[in-house]
């Protein structure tokens, strides 16, 4: 008896705690009131209620508190209760049996009812039978949601009930409730249980309502779940609802909030919006209110030597319009950028060097960042996308990318460029160009985008290119300290290919005794750009995705290839194949030329005078692959049409890359597709791959000596002649 008496004192206690924190600067307040009007404490009686432990809820949701500040000690004898069976769009409903005998208190402050609460601890009670503490307070205009919960997380939180707060009664009603973790089979699982949670407090229009449960039956009792929903879904429908962050608790009760942040030195305030499109919410749902940036300012650093601007924005103004609080937004459903007036200022002289209308986010305030975009010495602006969509924050640019200004030292302002402006200012500050120049570079190198080329500048991104090898080769003397490993590593990034690199024949056979000035023979390098505005090619060594072409339509075939009635349509067709012959069937010299000697029969038997320009090209990819192609124009009677065929070959796994187009002008077509094959990955001959031993045949198998690759001209001859 003294151990669950002690239990029931630790749980009172805890209680009084809560109600401490909850209600501190109410009580302040009620006593600073009294001092000043010197009113004297008024003196409440006890009043005294039964019912049928049924009609708990409705009784106490319909009792007319004499005092704002009610508890309520609630004993239910002979207690049983169960669920009831409903409607999937109705409420809750339970039975139960027992008697319910309430006694109520009533206070002049929230310190005035602990104390009270705290001595009635100090009672013995009958452990037969269910007893509750039943609280009622309001919350005054110094107690905030945000704050209320920082409180009850510091005092309650656990890991194994971590205290959360969650909107009800379609966001009319938030409340405060411990969860409980639990682990099973390696996984954890958290659900509410509120006979388990130490908090269990409601707010309703300002009103606060709490329910603890004083003693512990046992664990598999399921009438104290019953009760407490039974309860509290009087105030609100509890099944319906969100669970709320930091930042929709602290846009509950406050209409505008101040962040000072360094480096740069700036500053944000932000208003109560309403999100206008949540429509489940009602006038005063919580779900409908986030923090809408009314103004910012900036003291930014434009340049290393401490020239400094004063950057101000604010939110700007419809025609008409008086004031910018309870703004409304999101009139897409998703997201949408206000705009802001932008004045830039020289902090030295105090002229005003533009003004101008941008677009900000709405729910991220440090929403500008000032990287030096282009390397020019300057600080650029990049105004991340917006970010909010109905009741949550979305990740940034998952629907709108980053918009750029960049600094013109010419007109001194920022001038809005678009991401592919960036890069050609970027490019333009490396080349030591103007932009217009670059652009001309630019547009020069895109028109043939696959151009190799043997040496990158200095101002190159590796990153930017893929790097390919021949068959031609080329000398390295030996220097002192090297090793077959490092050069491997120097010349194409992985000491790996050390087996690639061919010594001369009286070089001493071990491979560690490499003496210096030794002359070594290395395959050649060469690189192809990875322009993403170029119409096609090789993305990466390692994705699966393709690159497609402008104007090109894409397919990814199962089956055969089956080549659709000629529409003026480019067409890729993209087929991941298991490599039934071995990881390179090219490998040798003799079977690469054996390989083109056929594909040569084939265009002159089976296509006589339709085939021209007729060319083949072999490399190797940086992640160890062979890639093998061929290209030909086709002559259908009515136009050309160019094809291409391109191999990537792996460790057990072969991919395959077919593209068809009308001829264009000055242009051929290998250089638009080069390489795309090798944008598969080698998922090493896993099974679902495609075709394998067995299989039906491609097209054309039965006229060549390939039968796991496509023969084109069969296909063509079969569309056009």
């Amino acid at each position: 008896m003294d151990k669950k008496r002690g239990n029931r004192i630790i749980g009172i206690a805890a209680f009084g705690l809560l109600l401490a924190v909850c209600g501190a600067s109410s009580g302040s307040a009620d006593e600073t009131q009294s001092a000043e009007t010197k009113e004297e404490p008024k003196e409440w009686l006890e009043e005294h209620g039964s019912c049928e432990a049924q009609d708990l809820s409705g009784y106490l949701y319909e009792h007319t508190s004499a005092s704002p500040y009610a508890s309520a000690e609630i004993t239910i004898k002979d207690y049983e209760g169960e669920r009831l069976e409903t409607e999937w769009d109705a409420p809750s409903a339970y039975r139960f049996a027992g008697e319910a005998d309430v006694t109520w208190r009533f206070y002049n402050s929230l310190a005035e009812m602990e104390t009270a609460l705290n001595e009635a601890s100090m009672q013995e009670m009958d452990v037969d039978a269910l007893h509750f503490l039943y609280y009622t307070f309001p919350m005054t205009e110094n107690d905030h949601a945000l704050d209320l919960y920082y409180i009850l997380k510091r005092e309650f939180d656990t890991r194994e009930h971590p205290l959360t707060a969650w909107s009800a009664d379609n966001g009319k009603l938030f409340y405060y409730i411990q969860e409980t973790r639990k682990e099973e089979n390696g996984y954890e699982y958290f659900y509410l249980n509120r006979r388990n949670s130490r908090v269990n407090l409601y707010v309703k229009d300002r009103t606060a309502y709490g329910l603890t449960l004083q003693n512990t039956p046992s664990e598999d009792d399921e009438t104290l779940e019953y009760v407490f929903a039974d309860v509290f879904q009087r105030y609100g429908i509890l099944g319906s609802g969100w669970g709320l962050d930091e930042e929709s608790l602290y846009w509950i009760d406050h209409d505008e909030r101040l962040t000072e942040l360094e480096n740069p030195k700036r500053s944000f305030l932000e208003v109560r919006g309403i999100d206008e499109n949540w429509e489940y919410a009602g006038d005063e749902g919580i779900m409908r209110y986030f923090g809408l940036l009314a103004e910012a300012d900036y003291e930014l650093p434009l340049t290393e030597n401490g020239r400094m601007l004063s950057l101000h924005f604010s939110l700007a103004k419809e025609d008409g319009e008086d004031d910018t609080g309870l703004r409304y937004y999101l009139l897409n459903g998703f997201c949408m950028d206000e705009p802001y007036d932008m004045t830039v200022i020289d902090m030295e002289t105090g002229e005003a060097l533009q003004e101008s209308r941008v677009s900000l986010s709405i729910e991220l305030p440090d929403t500008i960042t000032y990287p030096d975009l282009n390397g020019d010495g300057c600080a650029d602006m990049r105004i991340g996308a917006p970010v909010h969509m109905n009741g949550a924050k979305a990740v940034e640019e998952d629907y709108t990318p980053p918009s750029y200004l960049l600094w013109d030292t010419q007109t001194e302002q920022f001038v809005r460029k678009t991401e592919k402006e960036v890069e050609n200012s970027r490019r333009a500050v490396a080349n030591g160009l103007t932009e217009e120049e670059q652009e001309e570079k630019s547009e020069r190198e895109r028109r043939d985008s696959f151009a190799l080329v043997y040496e990158l500048p200095e101002w190159a991104d590796p990153k930017d290119y893929i790097k390919l090898t021949g068959d031609e080769m080329f000398e390295y003397k030996v220097q002192g300290g090297d090793s077959l490993w490092r050069i491997s590593e120097r010349f194409y990034g992985t000491g790996y290919k050390w087996t690639t690199i061919v010594r001369s024949g009286d070089a001493p056979k071990n491979p560690n005794d490499l003496p210096a000035g030794e002359t070594v023979f290395l395959p050649e390098i060469f690189y192809i750009r990875k322009d993403p505005y170029s119409r096609g090619g090789l993305r990466s060594e390692g994705s699966f995705q393709i690159e497609q072409p402008d104007g090109f339509a894409h397919y990814f075939l199962n089956g055969d290839v089956t080549y659709m009635p000629w529409e003026e349509e480019n067409q890729i067709h993209s087929l991941p194949v298991t490599n039934p012959v071995g990881v390179n069937p090219f490998h040798e010299p003799e079977d690469w030329e054996a390989f083109q000697a056929e594909v040569i029969r084939c265009s002159e038997e089976l296509c006589p005078g339709r085939v021209s320009n007729l060319t083949f090209e072999k490399s190797h990819t940086e992640d160890g692959c062979d890639l093998y192609g061929y290209s030909f124009e086709y002559d259908t009677g009515e136009e050309i049409l160019e094809y291409v065929d391109f191999f990537k070959f792996g460790k057990a796994n072969m991919s395959e890359v077919i593209g068809v187009r009308e001829q264009e002008p000055n242009t051929v077509l290998v250089n638009t597709v080069r390489y795309m094959a090798a944008s598969f990955t080698d998922y090493g001959g896993k099974p679902g791959m495609g075709w394998g031993d067995g299989a039906s045949p491609n097209v054309g198998a039965d006229k060549w000596e390939y039968p796991y690759l496509h023969n084109l001209f069969e296909a063509a001859n079969e569309q056009f002649y």
